[in-house]
Protein backbone atom coordinates (compact mmCIF):
# COMPACT_ATOMS: atom_id res chain seq x y z
CA UNK A 1 0.00 0.00 0.00
CA UNK A 2 1.06 3.03 -0.58
CA UNK A 3 2.15 6.02 1.77
CA UNK A 4 -0.54 8.91 2.04
CA UNK A 5 2.30 11.40 0.65
CA UNK A 6 2.47 9.15 -2.27
CA UNK A 7 0.25 9.31 -5.31
CA UNK A 8 1.29 6.06 -7.10
CA UNK A 9 -1.28 3.46 -7.87
CA UNK A 10 1.09 0.39 -7.66
CA UNK A 11 3.69 -0.63 -5.66
CA UNK A 12 7.24 -0.19 -7.12
CA UNK A 13 9.87 -3.05 -7.13
CA UNK A 14 13.47 -2.58 -6.36
CA UNK A 15 14.49 -4.37 -10.08
CA UNK A 16 17.55 -3.00 -11.97
CA UNK A 17 17.00 -4.18 -15.27
CA UNK A 18 18.40 -2.92 -18.47
CA UNK A 19 17.06 0.23 -20.21
CA UNK A 20 17.57 2.06 -23.17
CA UNK A 21 15.57 5.05 -24.17
CA UNK A 22 14.74 5.97 -27.48
CA UNK A 23 14.02 9.90 -29.18
CA UNK A 24 12.57 10.36 -32.34
CA UNK A 25 16.35 11.65 -33.19
CA UNK A 26 19.46 11.00 -32.09
CA UNK A 27 21.33 7.70 -30.28
CA UNK A 28 19.65 5.72 -27.47
CA UNK A 29 20.34 6.17 -23.94
CA UNK A 30 21.46 3.91 -21.82
CA UNK A 31 20.35 3.39 -18.33
CA UNK A 32 19.47 0.71 -15.30
CA UNK A 33 15.93 1.04 -13.81
CA UNK A 34 16.04 1.50 -10.17
CA UNK A 35 12.36 0.35 -9.51
CA UNK A 36 9.71 -0.64 -12.09
CA UNK A 37 5.82 -1.13 -11.54
CA UNK A 38 3.03 -2.19 -14.19
CA UNK A 39 2.78 1.20 -15.01
CA UNK A 40 5.62 3.13 -14.60
CA UNK A 41 10.12 3.04 -14.06
CA UNK A 42 12.40 5.65 -12.40
CA UNK A 43 16.07 5.15 -13.79
CA UNK A 44 18.82 7.77 -13.51
CA UNK A 45 20.65 9.11 -16.85
CA UNK A 46 23.59 11.22 -17.79
CA UNK A 47 21.37 12.89 -20.34
CA UNK A 48 18.59 15.51 -19.85
CA UNK A 49 15.33 15.23 -20.91
CA UNK A 50 12.35 17.19 -20.49
CA UNK A 51 9.45 16.46 -18.45
CA UNK A 52 6.51 15.79 -21.06
CA UNK A 53 9.10 14.21 -23.21
CA UNK A 54 7.73 10.73 -25.10
CA UNK A 55 10.04 8.12 -25.55
CA UNK A 56 10.43 4.59 -26.96
CA UNK A 57 11.82 2.38 -24.14
CA UNK A 58 13.20 -0.98 -24.10
CA UNK A 59 13.51 -3.63 -20.95
CA UNK A 60 15.79 -5.97 -20.71
CA UNK A 61 14.12 -8.73 -18.59
CA UNK A 62 16.33 -11.44 -17.47
CA UNK A 63 14.95 -14.58 -19.16
CA UNK A 64 15.49 -16.79 -16.30
CA UNK A 65 12.81 -14.45 -14.70
CA UNK A 66 10.17 -16.53 -16.83
CA UNK A 67 12.00 -19.79 -17.53
CA UNK A 68 13.29 -18.84 -20.76
CA UNK A 69 16.40 -20.24 -22.21
CA UNK A 70 17.00 -16.75 -23.89
CA UNK A 71 19.29 -14.37 -21.65
CA UNK A 72 16.81 -10.88 -22.15
CA UNK A 73 13.01 -10.90 -22.92
CA UNK A 74 12.52 -7.43 -24.33
CA UNK A 75 9.93 -5.59 -23.05
CA UNK A 76 9.06 -2.39 -25.62
CA UNK A 77 7.30 0.45 -24.28
CA UNK A 78 6.19 3.86 -25.28
CA UNK A 79 6.84 6.03 -22.23
CA UNK A 80 5.94 10.03 -20.92
CA UNK A 81 8.50 11.34 -18.43
CA UNK A 82 6.56 12.84 -15.67
CA UNK A 83 9.50 13.64 -13.53
CA UNK A 84 12.89 14.97 -13.92
CA UNK A 85 15.43 14.94 -10.72
CA UNK A 86 18.72 16.61 -10.39
CA UNK A 87 20.54 14.29 -8.90
CA UNK A 88 24.61 13.56 -7.97
CA UNK A 89 25.01 11.00 -10.74
CA UNK A 90 22.77 12.70 -13.65
CA UNK A 91 19.19 13.24 -13.61
CA UNK A 92 16.60 10.94 -12.20
CA UNK A 93 13.29 10.04 -14.41
CA UNK A 94 10.04 9.13 -13.44
CA UNK A 95 8.24 7.44 -16.63
CA UNK A 96 4.96 6.30 -16.96
CA UNK A 97 4.29 3.22 -19.04
CA UNK A 98 1.32 4.45 -21.59
CA UNK A 99 1.62 0.53 -23.18
CA UNK A 100 3.93 -2.19 -24.40
CA UNK A 101 4.81 -5.33 -25.94
CA UNK A 102 6.69 -8.87 -25.39
CA UNK A 103 9.33 -8.65 -28.19
CA UNK A 104 10.13 -12.69 -29.05
CA UNK A 105 12.94 -13.82 -30.44
CA UNK A 106 12.22 -15.11 -34.56
CA UNK A 107 11.91 -18.71 -34.53
CA UNK A 108 15.58 -20.80 -36.13
CA UNK A 109 14.92 -21.85 -39.16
Amino acid sequence: MASTGDRRKRKRVPLHWPVRLLRQKGPSVESVTKNLSSEGLYCITQERFKRGERLQCEILVPGESFGSPEPFIRLRCHVTIKRVEHVHRGFGLGCHIEDYTLATPAPAT
